[in-house]
């Protein structure tokens, strides 16, 4: 028996903190004892890892979306307006670039050609009346196979990418005019990528020969620094990344209610309550996620 699918969200693939971003951070977190009676770096850095993966997937979750950038797939319905054109409206912003795009009913689906023709806005995509045609008893004449008209109800199913580039390098070196990624989802001519490197951070922008959806990304002038594999580039806002490095601190400090915390104080340590260890890090962090979070 046939089974009917919709979409499947993707989930935030890359943690938006690498380790060496958390722990150049000033967070005076100890990191040397997240695992219990173990002395192995490795062991200590895994367990880092996971929490930053925690706190990445706590960010999506309140953002109501994923923050990073993602190919989505989707199905919905909509109607034409009557000036022909389809306007419709993803879940998840912004939007980089609509990549297929097909209408109609389920059982009989047009696809439009030329993806390039469609308006792109922050949450929203317009597949213009020059697309569509003019109407006829036959549907419109560029598609040809919808005998729909405006204000008809019209089953949309189409991919996009949404989301905020965040990766991190594979190669980049020094004098190089390009690198090349993990991923190159969501990365574009002109763009302005960040390399989180310590002092060695720099700003690069992508050139007018890059291939949508490549690894290997041309610069507009060459790397000063080498970076070693793993780095962290993005195009991710800094508020997102400080919310990340909050969260990760916050969960980090939940050892139970009861545990003992060093205070800057006159007053001798005492068993601190766990919204009070950690409460103030995820109020900062919501106030600088609240611009990012998705109405639904």
């Amino acid at each position: 028996m046939a089974n009917g699918y919709g979409h499947t969200t993707q989930l935030m693939t890359i943690p938006y903190l690498t380790l060496e971003e958390y722990k150049s951070a000033p967070t005076a977190i100890d990191l040397d004892n997240l695992v219990f009676n173990s002395q192995d770096p490795d062991v200590q850095d895994a367990e880092l890892h996971n929490v930053i993966t925690r706190a990445s997937s706590w960010i999506d979750t309140y953002c109501n979306q994923v923050i990073g950038a993602t190919l989505e797939t989707e199905q919905q319905r909509s109607r034409i307006s009557t000036d022909g054109s389809i306007r419709l409206h993803p879940r998840f912003s912004p939007i980089i670039a609509l990549t297929d795009f097909n209408y109609g009913y389920p059982t009989n689906m047009a696809a439009l050609g030329d993806c390039s023709v469609a308006w792109i806005e922050d949450s929203e995509i317009i597949i213009p009346n020059a697309t569509l045609g003019s109407w006829t008893s036959q549907g419109p004449l560029s598609f040809g196979s919808y005998n729909g008209g405006p204000s008809n109800q019209v089953f949309l199913k189409y991919t996009y990418v949404a989301g905020y580039t965040n990766t991190v390098i594979v190669v980049a070196v020094a004098g190089a005019s390009s690198l090349t990624v993990e991923d190159g989802t969501g990365v574009t001519i002109g763009q302005m990528l960040t390399i989180y490197d310590g002092m060695n951070t720099e700003h690069v922008t992508v050139a007018d020969t890059y291939v949508f959806g490549s690894t290997t990304i041309p610069l507009t002038r060459v790397l000063v620094s080498d970076h070693l594999p793993g780095t962290s580039i993005s195009a991710l806002p800094p508020a997102i990344k400080e919310a990340a490095i909050l969260i990760t601190t916050a969960f980090l400090k939940v050892r139970g209610d009861s545990s003992m915390t060093m205070m800057v104080t006159t007053s001798p340590t005492i068993a601190t309550p766990g919204s009070e260890k950690y409460g103030d890090e995820l109020a900062l962090a919501t106030r600088l996620l609240s611009s990012y979070r998705r109405v639904r």
